[in-house]
């Protein structure tokens, strides 16, 4: 599908330059190439990844097909002012956390192919969740394009921009939770003895093991819970300690925070 495209990306930060390592392990290297504004992003992308660099805008957008920009949110209307009068025909994907695609078809004035991507940190490792929305000027063949693009980022789901808020406090924010409850646990085994390396392995395995049993099997997580909750055993101990301390309700209310503050960004 990528074969004969070729992919820009604007921004080498955490994010931008990740598409750029897994792009690069799969498509055609002389297809991709990236811009940022500062030359020692670009220059280490250039050694790491041996793909085209360029050190304008300009550069970038007349040879791209696919275009994505990876800048912080603030920076991005900014971005799209420079190069508006470059895109048409081209596919426009933003990954900038809040900004929504009217915000971006506002500037642009004219109906382009606009797709707005939340990954996540993950996705730097190959093992992200990627959420993509598509405006209504974006036909199959360039969705499948995205999708091509962020499925070797790890997974990808396809939602309507009306979720994008709720996606990114889930999903976007949520491998900080994740962080958080291991670190948790850590100190838990070190309190109890175990030296602190050991707990780390112990708890990060065990919650990628769980994870990932989940997935496989499909069942619920409250199912699963049951299997290693033994009547009058350890485990039913702590999860009636968790549940009385409102361990559920901490949870839920700290996403819908999250998501509370990506709506204000995105008004900004």
């Amino acid at each position: 599908m990528l074969r004969d495209k070729s992919i820009g990306c604007i921004g080498a930060g955490n994010m931008g330059s990740a598409i750029i390592a897994h792009l690069s392990k799969n498509i055609d290297r002389n297809n991709i190439s990236i811009f940022d504004i500062d030359e020692e992003k670009i220059e280490y992308v250039k050694k790491n990844y041996n793909i085209v660099t360029h050190y304008t805008l300009q550069g970038l957008t007349d040879r791209s097909d696919i275009i994505i920009i990876a800048v912080k949110p603030d920076i991005l209307p900014s971005v799209v002012k420079e190069i508006k009068g470059q895109l048409a025909k081209k596919i426009i994907v933003s990954i900038a956390a809040g900004i929504a695609i009217s915000t971006i078809e506002d500037i642009l004035k004219t109906p382009h192919k606009i797709v707005r991507v939340m990954p996540n940190m993950p996705a730097m490792i190959g093992s992200g969740m990627s959420v993509i929305s598509p405006n209504i000027n974006v036909e199959e063949e360039s969705l499948n394009m995205v999708l091509e693009i962020f499925s070797y980022l790890g997974k990808v789901m396809i939602l309507s921009e009306e979720y994008m808020d709720a996606v990114t406090a889930l999903s976007g924010c949520g491998p900080a939770y994740g962080f958080m409850l291991i670190q948790a646990m850590t100190d838990s085994g070190v309190r109890m003895g175990i030296p602190r390396d050991k707990a780390l392995i112990l708890s990060a395995q065990t919650i990628l093991g769980a994870a990932e049993m989940l997935i496989r099997t499909g069942e619920d997580p409250v199912v699963l819970r049951g299997r290693v909750t033994s009547p009058g055993g350890a485990t039913i101990e702590a999860v009636h300690m968790l549940e009385r301390l409102a361990f559920s309700g901490i949870v839920m209310d700290a996403i819908e925070a999250a998501k509370t503050r990506s709506k204000e960004l995105g008004l900004k």
